[in-house]
């Protein structure tokens, strides 16, 4: 069972989180009133938390309008390490970008979401391209599901009664029954292809990087039906994920010890 450890948090370090986080989305500039809209805190309150980043050199105002700095990036600058997933896939995804000319990227499970943490572009732009830090709804994406096929069976039954599933497009998976179904075929098979369930047109294949058991992130590649089909997914991409997955995740095992314990 879970601690509960709700009397330790600190409330102000919690809203202040929540501002930071209302810069996610495509916006670069925002006011007082709709941050505070969209973090549902009063605007006297989130204010005083973009004066507080202003005098740490997060945030900048200008016009009315609050932007991040380039300062904000030293938050993740630990995260991108040398031992890091991204920097250690960097290579193996380029070489999957060369292989495929489709685009690759990694994600990792943030329920009910699939966050992007790298990502290696084909010269041919994508329709609705994702960056580094979007969040994608792990159940209509081909990553998010490999993802959610690998979590034990009490964390995806939590995951299927108490998060909503939004139906993108009409291919999309949002039926309880019908998701776990195609959830325990995906960890049979160990990989997910995902045809127009978000976005018409975009088709995706993806695989687990599994390091001792556990999936510690996807490995996607991501398409368009025009160039590509579920059939050629399977039989084209999928092969190519696989083994590029197995590298990495060996690669990350031996560049962290201290996260795994060592086999035998």
């Amino acid at each position: 069972m879970t601690e509960d450890r709700s009397r330790d948090r600190i409330q102000s370090i919690e809203r202040a989180v929540a501002v930071l986080r209302a810069f996610g989305g495509h916006d670069a500039a925002l006011s007082v009133s709709e941050i505070a809209g969209r973090v549902d805190l009063p605007r006297p309150v989130v204010r005083r938390i973009l004066l507080t980043f202003e005098h740490i050199g997060y945030v900048r105002a200008e016009n009315g309008r609050w932007t991040l700095t380039a300062r904000i990036l030293e938050l993740g600058a630990g995260y991108f390490a040398a031992s890091s997933l991204p920097e250690i896939a960097q290579p193996a995804m380029a070489d999957i970008v060369a292989r495929t000319g489709e685009t690759c990227s990694i994600g990792e499970l943030d329920l009910p979401d699939v966050i992007h943490v790298a990502r290696v572009e084909e010269r041919r732009a994508l329709q609705d391209a994702v960056r580094v830090g979007t969040r994608l709804p792990a159940h209509a994406t081909a990553v998010g599901r490999v993802l959610l096929a690998g979590l034990p069976d009490s964390e995806l039954e939590h995951y299927l009664a108490d998060f909503p599933r939004e139906a993108f497009t009409p291919h999309t998976l949002v039926d309880a029954a019908k998701l776990r179904a195609h959830l325990r075929l995906v960890r049979e098979r160990g990989f997910d292809v995902s045809v127009e369930e978000l976005h018409p047109g975009m088709v995706a294949a993806a695989v687990p990087i599994i390091v001792q058991g556990r999936a510690v992130a996807g490995l996607t590649v991501s398409s368009t039906t025009v160039r590509s089909g579920a059939a050629e997914l399977e039989s084209r991409i999928v092969p190519v994920l696989s083994h590029s997955a197995a590298r990495i995740a060996d690669a990350y095992r031996a560049a962290n010890p201290g996260l795994f314990r060592a086999a035998g």
